[in-house]
């Protein structure tokens, strides 16, 4: 019965490199069974295999070189604590993969919304059914269409990426439906941007969580600036008094680009949306 096999011997029947075999002799991680003095050659064991397949083991599920050498220097019971510990680890990837298709699903959705809306005839009150949605939004004061809201949206990314996410690009405003005289009347009560799940942190008292329902919004779209916002608002305002319709909330503002490049002109579609219920009495 064959004792000795060489490092090519090796190599074959456990599928690993003889470069990685040297490798691992050279950090002292598995060493050859016997050196001839005069060859160098190299002769491993057949109960080195068993080694070696705790090596390609620890290997494939992401244990780095240097702990494996302290595994296998120690005892079951080391290992079955290092198990114990790659099995959190991995089960926190397997959550993070999870929500990066979650994520990939929201933004196809949001990317088809946003063909839709850019299909639309523009200025021209419609009807949608917008889904439920989790969203966080953080409180602001004395901001208005003509200011520039997205430092205030730092402040969600902020805490979104201390989660261990990443913000959305879908994110816009919210303000009180009112008859407005102007633009500069409208002051936005909150920031937001959608999210796929509830916090676990505390969060800072300026921004909060909140379910928006899904239901029928009564919307309009319009090519973004300052001159057609409150030309377009007022349209809305006064189609949901004239169609006698009962508003639930507040009016939700998204402003989406056109394209995504980062230089040249900005190009934004902004959408007004109000949640509906039911029509008012007569």
């Amino acid at each position: 019965m064959k004792t000795l096999f060489s490092i090519g011997e090796m190599s074959k029947l456990n599928n690993v490199p003889i470069q990685t075999l040297r490798y691992y002799e050279k950090i002292g991680l598995f060493k050859p069974n016997y050196v001839n003095p005069k060859s160098k050659y190299r002769y491993y064991t057949i109960k080195q295999f068993f080694y070696l397949d705790i090596i390609k083991y620890l290997k494939y599920i992401g244990t780095p070189l240097n702990e494996m050498k302290k595994i296998i220097e120690s005892n079951p019971e080391t290992m079955y604590s290092f198990l114990d510990k790659q099995q959190i680890i991995i089960q926190e990837k397997i959550k993070k993969l999870q929500d990066s298709q979650t994520l990939i699903n929201v933004r196809k959705s949001q990317l088809y919304e946003q063909q839709q809306l850019q299909s639309r005839e523009l200025g021209v009150i419609y009807k949608r059914t917008i889904q439920e949605r989790f969203i966080l939004k953080v409180s602001c004061n004395h901001v208005t269409p003509h200011d520039n809201p997205d430092l205030y949206i730092r402040k969600l990314a902020g805490i979104i990426e201390m989660e261990g996410g990443v913000i959305d690009n879908h994110y816009g405003c919210i303000y009180p439906l009112k008859d407005y005289s102007h633009s500069q009347e409208i002051n936005y009560d909150a920031l937001y941007t959608t999210i796929i799940e509830e916090p676990k942190m505390r969060l800072p008292e300026d921004i909060t969580f909140e379910i928006v329902p899904e239901g029928e919004y009564i919307c309009i779209a319009f090519e973004w600036s300052v001159e057609n916002y409150y030309k377009y608002y007022k349209q809305l305002f006064e189609s949901i008094n004239k169609m006698n319709i009962l508003p639930r909330g507040s009016v939700f503002e998204v402003s989406l680009p056109i394209n995504y490049a980062s230089s040249g002109d900005e190009n934004f579609i902004t959408e007004l949306h109000v949640l509906t219920s039911s029509y008012k009495p007569s």
